[in-house]
């Protein structure tokens, strides 16, 4: 291997970045030893290390992609192991700051809903499977072990402690990988080295969630005109109404309650408690189905960390060998269900730089620059939306207010033009750079669409607050019908060249 005197690459950190990020190295270095500070759970439970897994998680389509180029069979392991289908407008409302959201009659999933240790047992089976990786369990990095370099210094290794011990350990390599996530520490380790680290970027949502597992009670029933049968999903409303709610189902019957709070407000604990945020949301859908189920334990709460740029792709310092990736680089509310998404596609263009260079004084700024173009859309997305809300403190300039109001026009657009709405989700779900929404071709349907087309929005101005979704959508009798005289007239065919007919 060119560059590398030892092939060893050290990834700190055994969730989905770390995860992805030792199997990409596995590619191109001897050993990759991955170090977690947890013990690996058995099964789906949840690992202790990550406070909000027991939250509301979504892999949006561009990270289901890259984690299945990253471990071939992810996406059939997940369905062997029943992974609910959820498409929301045909088996799940939405209630959009707007009001309800479009009904399709056909589903279309375009990302996955389930528990975060479901996601992550299936991970860790495929990772554990590969033998080039090692793994130290229960061991949390100190620091990082460094050299003087003639541009620089270079990172050479890790110190570390076993839980339980009090002697302190070191770990040699030639590439040093921090996938610590929010909770990272490079911070203190560079300032120990005498590296200065990255200006970072901050603003706080001022925003808790709270998560409670609930299953449905034995013989319960949903109403048969409730075609909402996988949950209901009911947003926040800038400026000033910061609260959500979902109740959506997740693996082997499970159902999990999602509550959001704004302004920095604590979430309540009991029942009586739950049930009363529930009556105050927009529509009372979730608080109707409540009586439904049973709860699985006590809600667990969590106060979301602020929104964090760390601009390593800017650092005057440098330090060979070493390379931060997903949340320990970029941390962001996941209003938008981004944060499993860009781990795994961080983990992507790892993969992509390594093949230009595995030279480990090039290899980080080239990753860098990369990442934070790629990160950069998903940051903007979140910082954006939080911005609307009055009780944020941050500076809305002129662009962000501009941004915001292009947005809130996309999304009237994309009610009466589905070409407006395909194109915006191609940018929500990772798919598409946001440059896409200033194309020529986007900006005119969007501009059409709000001025010519409003009659044509779905559902109506009426339907949209009402407390209850409109009715499933159907298929147009008109359309049924040709695809019925389509199907037989093909079937007949079929059959004559078969010699079935005469």
């Amino acid at each position: 291997m060119s560059g590398l005197a030892v092939t060893r690459a050290i990834v700190i950190g055994g969730g989905i970045a770390g995860m992805c990020s030792a199997k990409v190295l596995a590619d191109y270095f001897d050993e990759v030893v991955l170090v977690e500070r947890d013990q690996y759970p058995e099964g789906f439970e949840h690992r202790r290390g990550v406070p909000q897994s027991k939250m509301f998680h979504t892999l949006l389509e561009r990270g289901r992609r890259d984690i299945e180029a990253i471990f071939p069979g992810f996406h059939k392991l997940l369905e062997s192991r029943k992974l609910p289908k959820i498409s929301f407008g045909f088996n799940c409302a939405l209630m959009t700051p707007r009001g309800w959201g479009r009904n399709v009659p056909v589903p279309v999933q375009r990302s996955l809903f389930c528990t975060r240790g479901f996601l992550e047992s299936a991970m860790r089976d495929l990772f554990t499977a590969d033998p080039r990786t090692t793994l130290i369990e229960q061991a949390t990095a100190t620091g990082l072990l460094a050299q003087p370099h003639p541009h620089g210094k270079f990172c050479t290794g890790i110190s570390y402690k076993i839980r339980g011990e009090d002697q302190t350990q070191e770990l040699a390599g030639t590439l040093v990988v921090d996938a610590s996530g929010a909770s990272s520490r490079a911070h203190q380790w560079l300032n120990a080295i005498d590296v200065a680290p990255p200006r970072e970027h901050q603003l706080d949502p001022l925003l808790t969630y709270g998560g409670q597992l609930f299953k449905l009670k034995p013989n319960a029933r949903f109403p048969k005109q409730w075609w909402w049968t996988h949950g209901a999903f009911i947003q926040r409303v800038p400026p000033t109404d910061n609260a959500a709610a979902h109740l959506i189902r997740q693996e082997g019957d499970l159902w999990l309650l999602t509550m959001v709070a704004g302004d920095g407000h604590d979430m309540p604990k009991d029942r009586a408690g739950i049930e009363a945020f529930l009556h105050r949301m927009r529509s009372p859908l979730i608080y109707d189905m409540l009586p439904y189920f049973e709860p699985l334990g006590e809600l667990t709460s969590y106060r979301l960390p602020k929104n964090c740029w760390k601009y390593y792709e800017d650092w005057a310092e440098t330090l060979h060998g070493f390379l931060a990736i997903g949340a320990s680089t970029c941390v962001f509310n996941p209003n938008q269900g981004q944060g499993m998404s860009v781990a795994a596609g961080d983990a992507g263009i790892l993969r992509s730089c390594l093949a230009q260079t595995n030279a480990p004084e090039k290899l980080p700024k080239l990753f860098f620059k990369e990442q934070a173009k790629f990160q950069r859309n998903a940051y903007q997305l979140a910082c954006s939306n939080d911005l609307k809300f009055a009780s944020v403190q941050g500076p809305r300039t002129l662009s962000t207010r501009l941004f915001n109001w292009y947005r809130d026009a996309i999304t009237r657009a994309g009610a009466a033009d589905p070409w407006v709405a395909r194109n915006v989700a191609e940018v929500d779900l990772l798919l598409q750079p946001i440059s896409k929404i200033y194309q020529p071709q986007f900006l005119f349907r969007t501009l059409f669409a709000c001025v010519f087309l409003g009659w044509r929005q779905r559902p109506s101005a009426v339907e949209r607050v009402a407390p209850q979704p409109p009715g499933p959508a159907v298929i147009p009798r008109r359309l049924r019908v040709t695809i019925r005289n389509s199907l037989g007239t093909a079937t007949r065919y079929v059959a004559f060249r078969l010699g079935l007919t005469r």
